[in-house]
């Protein structure tokens, strides 16, 4: 299939996915609304579709004129339904996949796919720019493609700086992306930015630090006008930065502050931010002011000797000095904790809920230990008996199985939301006005309770059935 014509009667780009990633249900397929506002400069028409919100597949919304499909694979599940839908598509048509699911196992999606011409790996906006412009194939760094019957990887492409000219056109969105609580919809209009990428420090459990090969992503961000400019163009007014890490330059987030003052561009945000932050008081006052409602901090353990085995940069004395400080704002503070890590017994990762407390944390988020193919922890598992991996890369030990670390979870979300902390909450909610948001969901809420109602009495149906079958 050649790519010498620079121009596309009509591109289809196609997010071939039923089920949501999460509960949440308003997560818009971000890196594929990048690849689509490029694709629209070298289409006379183009269309966009996530399959989530829609009843049909892949080929319902193929025309006679379509001569350029592109797709996202970015998770390993709903494979059935992924594989059927990159099937249906004809070979006369130029077909080009990417996305990290696809970037881990390029030569698979080339061999198993007659159909599929081209694989995108990692990043892809700047090799799709030059596909689209009609450079050689064989010239393009950062793909995969068929040459005289046999597969092509060509060199991994070094990620330039990110283009400030480049984001999003939400213009090609065909449904609305609303917050759900166990889907029922709350009907607040909410929607993401990506400013940045990479992440410069090394911490050992995070593979976001790494592309999908294991080299080293360096950060590198849009300027504030950019991304001023395309919040101001948003009609959600909950706004989500999906930046591994948004505060690395405070520069850059003091003038994306002061333009969104300037400007009188009222939302509100959430960000992931390094503790490091509290080094910037007046900082954190500004950004309250602009509109930023939460910081995502990643505190990880309640464990001196599990930081500095993870090379967090920090152990529980900093942290709690960060604390100090960080408490005194009126953004929620949630904090990011993992369970499993590698030493760590029961009783130490039941330290979480009173740590949290007294930090100061207002919400909490805890995660399994998993590692990736790249991952510096596949080592650290090797290197302590006793340790091992599941298949979806989740670490357990003989101590701990997945089963246990699952109830422990349990116990420590009810050890952390006590009455208090909900009302504490809640008051923090009136005194940073996050709570404006409650007049839409009220009217709301018969249906959100009817949900939960719901996903209770599956659940008691499921204990009851595990009761029943171990008796038998």
């Amino acid at each position: 299939m050649s790519t010498s014509s620079n121009r596309f009667k009509q591109a289809l780009c196609v997010y071939p996915y039923r089920r949501e990633l999460n509960d949440a249900g308003f997560f818009p397929p971000l890196g594929l609304e990048f690849i689509s506002a490029l694709v629209q400069r070298y289409a006379d028409a183009i269309d966009m579709i996530d399959l989530r919100r829609e009843a049909g597949g892949v080929r319902d919304f193929i025309l006679p004129e379509t001569d350029l499909v592109c797709l996202s694979l970015n998770w390993d599940r709903d494979q059935e339904f992924l594989q059927a839908q990159i099937l249906a598509i004809p070979e006369n048509i130029l077909t080009i996949v990417g996305g990290r699911h696809a970037t881990e196992n390029p030569q698979r999606w080339l061999e198993d796919f007659p159909n599929v011409d081209i694989l995108v790996r990692g990043d892809g906006e700047e090799a799709m720019e030059e596909i689209l412009r009609g450079v050689p194939l064989g010239d393009i760094p950062g793909i995969s493609f068929r040459k005289d019957g046999e597969i092509v990887h060509n060199e991994n492409r070094i990620l330039g700086d990110l283009a400030d000219d480049l984001y999003p056109n939400r213009c090609l969105r065909r449904h609305k992306y609303v917050a759900t609580i166990k889907g029922a919809s709350t009907g607040i209009l909410v929607d993401c930015i990506s400013t940045s990428r990479g992440c410069p420090f090394a911490c050992k459990f995070c593979s976001f630090n790494l592309n999908p090969w294991g080299e080293k992503r360096r950060w590198t961000g849009r300027s504030a006008e950019s991304v001023v400019d395309e919040l101001s163009q948003m009609d959600a007014k909950l706004v989500g930065f999906t930046d591994d890490l948004f505060t690395r330059d405070m520069e850059r987030v003091e003038r994306i502050c002061d333009l969104l003052i300037e400007r009188k561009i009222r939302k509100r945000y959430f960000v992931n931010a390094r503790l490091e932050i509290s080094k910037h008081p007046d900082v954190l006052e500004k950004m309250h002011r602009a509109g930023f409602s939460m910081l995502m901090l990643g505190i990880e353990s309640a464990n001196d000797k599990t930081l500095k085995s993870m090379q967090k940069g920090f152990d529980t004395e900093k942290i709690a000095k960060h604390f100090e400080i960080l408490r005194q704002s009126k953004m929620f503070l949630h904090g990011y904790f993992i369970l499993g890590c590698i030493g760590e017994s029961r009783d130490e990762m039941l330290k979480i809920a009173p740590f949290a407390h007294e930090l100061g944390v207002d919400t909490l988020a805890l995660s399994t230990l998993r590692t990736e193919e790249h991952s510096a922890l596949n080592d650290m598992v090797i290197e302590n008996p006793g340790y091992h991996f599941s298949a979806s890369g989740k670490v357990y030990s003989d101590e701990l199985s997945i089963a246990d670390i699952r109830k422990l979870r349990k116990t420590i979300y009810r050890q952390f939301y006590t009455p208090g902390q909900i009302i504490r909450v809640g008051k923090k909610g009136l005194q940073n006005s996050a709570l404006s948001f409650m007049p839409a969901i009220l009217p709301r809420t018969p249906m959100i309770l009817a949900a939960l109602a719901k996903q209770s009495w599956k659940k008691s149906r499921r204990r009851a059935r595990k009761r029943r079958d171990a008796t038998r």
